[in-house]
């Protein structure tokens, strides 16, 4: 994974950070979402009898993903 860091050079009040953050905001909110995706799957993949050794119960996995309460 690369990184372009853009920088506004001093010249005015900040406009090429105001042009490309709704941008980058997007992206980040993609990645978040992956990321939940992939945690989903992979508790949802989970037998009931593994859920329950993690002390998960098979309705909790939406809530617990969305509120990031638990990371696999």
């Amino acid at each position: 994974m690369s990184t372009l860091i853009l920088t506004d050079e001093g010249h005015g009040t900040g406009w090429l950070t105001r042009f490309f953050r709704p941008a980058a905001e997007l992206f980040v909110g993609i990645r978040l979402a992956r990321a939940m995706a992939h945690r989903y799957d992979v508790l949802a993949r989970l037998s009931d009898a593994e859920l329950g050794a993690r002390g998960i119960k098979r309705e909790d996995i939406p809530s617990l993903v969305v509120n990031g309460k638990y990371n696999v």
